[in-house]
């Protein structure tokens, strides 16, 4: 069996001493802190300034949609005032026209047809008294 002697000199055995890393861990997370706050700022920095250029391009849009309503509006407004006066001329026209078959055709339907018996007495020269 094993020699009590033995026993002793197995656990008297020394290790190096360990490094557990934890000395170095504050630096770099320090260090790593640093990266991320100046990352993070230059992406918000990127951010805001992209934001910034959104919103006057979007000013520029609202803008412009806006002159855009109101030039439509006028030609509305524009194409409704000829639609009227273009109407109002036809219904003129459509009237002289008419109005000018009429007489010419009562004038002619007069003289050409015979007349009946009671168009004759209203004719009739009435006889003095």
């Amino acid at each position: 069996m094993n020699a009590p002697g033995a026993e002793e000199k197995s656990l008297s055995v020394r290790s190096a001493p360990v490094k557990s890393g934890l000395e170095d861990l504050p630096a770099e997370i320090e260090g790593d802190t640093e990266k991320t706050t100046s990352s993070l700022s230059r992406l918000i920095l990127n951010s805001a300034e992209k934001l910034e250029g959104l919103i006057a391009e979007l000013q520029e849009m609202l803008e412009f949609l806006r002159s855009e309503g109101e030039r439509v509006q006028r030609e509305i407004a524009n194409y409704a005032q000829l639609h009227q006066s273009i109407a109002s001329a036809a219904t003129k026209i459509k009237t002289e026209t008419v109005g000018a078959w009429k007489i010419t055709s009562d004038t002619q339907h007069s003289a050409a047809r015979p007349l009946n018996g009671r168009e004759k007495l209203k004719r009739w020269p009435t006889q003095p008294s």
